[in-house]
């Protein structure tokens, strides 16, 4: 799963919906958290209430093939705190500093990086501005793409040479500190989605169209008038439509 700022209230999404998602396992494990460290619930009744959705949720849903699963996540949710951020807040001293360099896709990269460090800087008072996340994931959230894989690490070089971060200086470490990270300035940018950093980025300062999905709330490019989802909700709710329509008309 992606990162979540708010980890309740998209339990209580996931919940209201009924939506199991792509990884199954991280969506119990973060309904386990819930159940036990905001209902209160024990052990047991969580592996109750997890099994339940599963029955509700899950197409095919074989409760011998998951009761272990369930189990451990029921036993061991509540030894990890569910996370309630309701945003990362990015500063005018940071976003100047972003724009320093005139390469949009450096640009993107950084306000991503960015955002990482600041979110384990509140998770962390000694993370200091370290990012925490692999490169590949940095690119990808970042929407920068490279022809080569070895062009991520030109592209990061050039960054460090610029004095916008810095590497461990660990072997075998290739985590990154970003030297710029303002924790005391007022924001002038809320970040509270982590799905599309990069997007959310060329949306604030004005590089292409971008709408939130009226589903899900994502961030997606603009490719028509009549764009209301994202791929994803789109195919969703044709999916629903198309089934409703066979039920209606095929009786079943």
């Amino acid at each position: 799963m992606p990162i979540i700022l708010n980890e309740v209230k998209q339990a209580q999404h996931i919940i209201a919906k009924g939506k199991i998602g792509n990884k199954p396992t991280s969506t119990l494990f973060l309904l386990g958290k819930y159940y036990r460290q905001k209902e209160n619930f024990n052990r047991e009744v969580t592996f109750l209430k997890l099994n339940d959705f599963m029955q509700q949720h899950y197409k095919n849903y074989n409760s011998a093939l998951w009761e272990d699963i369930i189990e451990n996540i029921s036993k061991k949710a509540d030894k990890y705190s569910l996370r309630e951020i309701e945003f990362i807040g990015i500063t005018q001293n940071e976003m100047d500093k972003i724009s320093e360099t005139e390469n949009l896709k450096y640009q993107q990269l950084l306000f991503t990086m960015l955002c990482y460090a600041k979110l384990y800087n509140l998770i962390s008072e000694n993370n200091n501005g370290w990012v925490n996340t692999s490169i590949p994931e940095l690119f990808k959230i970042a929407r920068v793409s490279t022809r080569y894989k070895k062009d991520k690490f030109l592209y990061l070089n050039d960054l460090e040479k610029a004095g916008f971060l810095s590497f461990s200086n660990k072997n075998n470490n290739l985590n990154i500190q970003i030297t710029f990270v303002d924790m005391i300035g007022t924001p002038v940018f809320h970040i509270c989605d982590f799905r599309e950093l990069g997007y959310e980025y060329l949306n604030y300062i004005g590089n292409g169209k971008f709408i939130r999905c009226s589903e899900c709330k994502q961030l997606v490019k603009k490719t028509n008038n009549k764009c209301l989802y994202c791929n994803t909700c789109a195919k969703e709710i044709k999916n629903n439509q198309n089934k409703k329509y066979y039920q209606k008309h095929l009786g079943k």
